[in-house]
């Protein structure tokens, strides 16, 4: 066919296209560059990073991607299936993350989404509480992370959590060390609550790589605290099988026992009662058994333990070196438990379960020991020699917002001859109520008191006994405000009121005896606030203060001594009169840097005051005779100022973590006794102290592996302990009692099979100082030494291994009666540990005397006295549910 066109047809198609060419000339980038967006693509991945996703794209599209990996998280797990146009694709990708998306010369630019202000929604909060599936019991200090914000947070001491972020849906990490990871996603566009169970995991015969942890780790600005498990209270060797919270201790670099089989402890240079032991809120005075062989804890009714070292939030008080936290377990919600022991020494029996399941529970726990029998043969004047303890709990969940919880501890030591005798007790109880607010605000109130009672009987027959004792009653009541992620802010208020018997005679009144020393009343108040926060990605602080009032109120009396101490006047004060009062301010700051996501760098400051002190000059390890008295007229308060500086790194592919950490505490109003000092019915007794400072410093590092068939740890530590005060050892430094710069500790755990597990403990320490005559004289007709200086010398060097196996007799773990055996050996090697040194004094030629020498000399005339050697043990255990 043929076409013939006109000439002003001609001209109009030359003139139209013209327009054409200059209307679509412009467009032509555009429709080139929109035209790989009209690809046909398919994809589809189940639980995958971003990452993976985006990289299946440039795949089917032949595009590539541009982000800033810092600012898009392409590691964040998703589930994505689209099919259609790489547009469309993109299109969807961005409504299921919330990214933008543009096309710019062949590569698309991600972006995150630009913030509207006036559209921004208010943030939504994820809150709950995180527990054993179990048992039910709090998981203390467990994690929860969200990889999405890369921020996370910790349970606090009830198991409750609560971080609050931008709406949106996120993955939660859940996690625990020796619990298995829970990983869910949640849409948080509101606020929620969702609590959580997490199952222990079982144990495991080849050693696993540990992947991803310091990601999922929520990093404390806290610095000298040592977490304790029960569990590894169990696994440890134990003098004649009996587990020991406070023993356990020992393996931490910094806690120093008294000396071998002694509950009694020292903490980086502070003297035995600078330690604050608390069970559920509520002090326990004198933690001991056996005059120290023991404590009083039982480690089956217990759920968490803590020691701060020095670096303790401003809700902690009252004394200066540690404080030993210790929470009790509520009981199992869920289903009925019967559980105990039967070892050399003691019987221990166990019953928990719920009153109405999954809202209210009891447990009840006791201690029975059974030694008198054998220490009766031995002695026909013993009448009684026994111990006991008993623990409970009741929890009652009135609703998501209330809990309620109820505690008692109550242990008792009787040891009474023919005649006369000694006994001792403390008890505690605790009230205490949970409330959240509004998912961000908690409350913790509590009620509490606590009481150490002891006796020496002079007189059974008439019912005559010296008595001392300390009481306190206490209103506490804590806030905790989680203001956005990695942002909590504590404070709160502690009312106590405390009753001081520094010892008095009772008898019946047809026996006239009167107070030779006054009780003390006394009431503290104390208000606090915590802040702790993240100053960027790197950075943490957190500071607080502590504010406390200390009155004295009569019915009391007072002396007042010269210069000699000697009595010029006494002073009486009518009941509710306030005669003396103490003012403290306590500032805490802690700062920590990460270097990089496996190494922080921690610093802090602690200023502590302590107004109750323990009077007594005893270096016997085994002892309950306890006298406390109150700041007063003639005992100022003692305070310490202590710094820390430490650098903590881990390896999350080898499952293990390291510390090392500095620290220099300065002590003042420290007190010490005059040689000879009478501290027993002593009505002047004030006039035996003298007062003067201390100061201790050292360097502590530790290794830990806490997962795997393999677990332990090993840790050195070098530190001293001085001491000066005017009127001692001619006003020159001497050693604390407690000064051994040297200390080692090793721990070890390991399963042979699912069924048996071994540990070995080896400790060592550098002995202990002790004052040593330098000559001797004779005095009518006695030999009589005399001591130059205090501490002049120190007992041999203290080493001792342990071990343990444990074998569990079920061939089926799911079996609803569990038992084993445990084998304990103390002292492996049989080292003879000195407690003291005897000095066998021996005449010379010519009736000279002949001085003793250094103890470590081969020819010395001196004897040591050692007590556990080679100790084996064997205790069974066993559960009913």
């Amino acid at each position: 066919m043929d076409v013939k066109l006109n000439h002003s047809n001609s001209q109009t198609l030359k003139h139209g296209t013209f327009l054409f060419l200059l209307l679509i000339l412009p467009l032509t980038p555009i429709l080139a560059q929109n035209q790989p967006l009209q690809k046909q693509i398919s994809v589809s991945m189940e639980n995958v990073p971003l990452r993976e996703v985006l990289s299946g794209i440039e795949a089917e599209s032949g595009l590539s991607f541009a982000y800033n990996p810092k600012k898009i998280a392409v590691d964040e797990l998703l589930s994505f299936s689209a099919f259609g146009t790489v547009g469309l694709v993109l299109q969807q990708l961005s409504l299921l993350t919330s990214l933008r998306f543009s096309l710019i010369e062949n590569q698309i630019i991600i972006k995150k989404p630009k913030k509207s202000r006036s559209k921004e929604l208010a943030p939504a909060t994820l809150s709950g509480y995180i527990k054993d599936a179990s048992s039910g019991e709090a998981l203390i200090g467990s994690t929860v992370y969200l990889p999405k914000l890369e921020k996370g947070v910790a349970a606090n001491a009830f198991g409750f959590y609560s971080i609050t972020v931008p709406p949106g849906e996120y993955e939660v990490q859940y996690r625990f060390i020796g619990y298995e990871d829970q990983i869910i996603r949640l849409d948080i566009s509101t606020s929620i609550t969702h609590g959580i169970s997490m199952v222990e995991e079982p144990p495991v015969l080849e050693e696993v790589i540990v992947t991803g942890y310091a990601a999922q780790d929520v990093d404390e600005v806290q610095l000298s605290t040592s977490r304790i498990r029960p569990k590894t209270v169990s696994e440890m060797p134990a003098l004649f099988g009996e587990m020991d919270v406070i023993k356990v201790m020992e393996s931490v670099p910094g806690f120093k026992l008294h000396s071998d089989g002694s509950t009694f402890y020292y903490v980086r240079g502070g003297y035995k009662d600078q330690n604050l032991i608390l069970m559920d809120d509520a002090p326990i005075f004198n933690p001991s058994h056996m005059l120290g062989i023991f404590s009083t804890v039982i480690p089956d009714a217990v759920n968490d333990i803590t020691l701060f070292k020095g670096d303790m939030p401003a809700f902690y008080g009252g004394r200066l070196s540690s404080v030993l936290d210790i929470r009790t377990k509520k009981g199992n919600e869920d289903h009925f438990q019967f559980w105990g022991n039967v070892g050399v020494i003691s019987t221990k029996l166990g019953v928990e379960g719920p009153i109405k399941k999954s809202k209210s529970s009891y447990l009840l726990s006791g201690r029975f020991s059974r030694i008198g029998w054998f220490f009766k043969q031995l002695d026909d004047n013993l009448e009684k020699l026994n111990f006991f303890d008993l623990t409970g709990k009741l929890n009652f969940n009135l609703n998501p917002k209330n809990r309620l919880f109820f505690s008692f501890y109550s242990g008792r030591d009787n040891f009474f001859q023919t005649g006369n005798g000694i006994s001792w007790s403390n008890g505690t109880a605790t009230l205490r109520w949970n409330h959240i607010f509004d998912n961000r605000l908690f409350l913790n109130t509590t009620i509490l008191a606590s009481d150490y009672d002891y006796e020496l009987h002079v007189d059974r027959a008439n019912n005559v006994r010296w008595n001392s004792g300390i009481a306190n009653f206490a209103l506490k009541t804590d806030f905790t405000s989680f203001i956005k992620p990695q942002e909590t802010f504590d404070f709160g208020m502690h009312l106590t009121a405390l009753n001081f018997n520094p010892g008095n005679i009772e008898a019946p009144p047809s026996i006239n005896f009167f107070p030779v020393t006054s009780v003390r009343n006394s009431v503290e108040f104390a208000l606090y606030g915590n802040h702790e926060l993240r100053l960027g990605k790197k950075t943490g602080l957190r500071y607080g203060l502590r504010l406390v009032s200390w009155v004295n109120q009569g019915d009391a009396f007072e002396f007042t001594f010269d210069g000699n101490g000697n009595p010029i006047d006494t002073t009486f004060y009518v009941e509710g009169e306030e005669y003396i009062d103490f003012a403290s301010a306590e500032p805490r700051l802690t700062l920590t840097h990460d270097f990089n996501e496996n190494t922080t760098g921690k610093l802090s400051f602690t200023r502590n005051v302590q107004n109750v002190h323990l009077i007594s000059n005893s270096i016997s390890p085994f002892t309950s005779l306890e006298v406390w008295l109150p700041s007063s007229v003639n005992i100022k308060p003692q305070s310490a100022n202590q710094v820390n500086a430490g650098v903590h790194r881990k390896s999350p592919e080898k499952g293990t973590s390291w510390e090392i950490e500095a620290f220099f505490k300065r002590m003042n109003s420290q007190i010490d006794y005059e040689p000879h000092a009478e501290t027993l019915l002593n009505p002047l007794l004030e006039s035996e102290l003298r007062f003067g400072e201390a100061w201790a410093y050292g360097i502590e590092g530790t290794i830990k592996k806490s997962q795997g068939r393999l677990r332990g740890w090993a840790g050195y530590s070098y530190s001293r302990a001085k001491r000066k005060f005017p009127d001692l050892n001619g006003g020159r430094v001497y050693n604390a009692f407690y000064d051994r710069p040297h200390e080692i500790n090793l721990v070890t755990n390991y399963d042979v099979n699912l069924r048996c597990t071994i540990g070995l403990n080896w400790n060592y320490y550098t002995g202990a100082p002790f004052s040593s005559p330098t000559s001797f004289f004779y005095f009518n007709g006695l030999e009589a030494p005399i001591y130059t200086q205090k501490n002049n010398d120190r007992l041999p060097d203290y080493h001792r291994l342990d071990f343990t196996a444990t074998l569990k007799l079920n061939k089926n773990p799911e079996q609803n009666f569990n038992h084993s055996l445990t084998f304990s050996l103390y002292n492996v090697y049989g080292r003879k540990n000195a407690l003291f040194i005897n000095y066998n004094k021996t005449q010379t030629e010519g009736d000279g005397l002949k001085i003793p020498s250094n103890v470590f000399d081969p020819n010395r005339t001196t004897t040591q006295f050692h007590l556990f050697r080679f100790t084996p043990s064997f205790t069974y255990n066993f559960t009913f549910k």
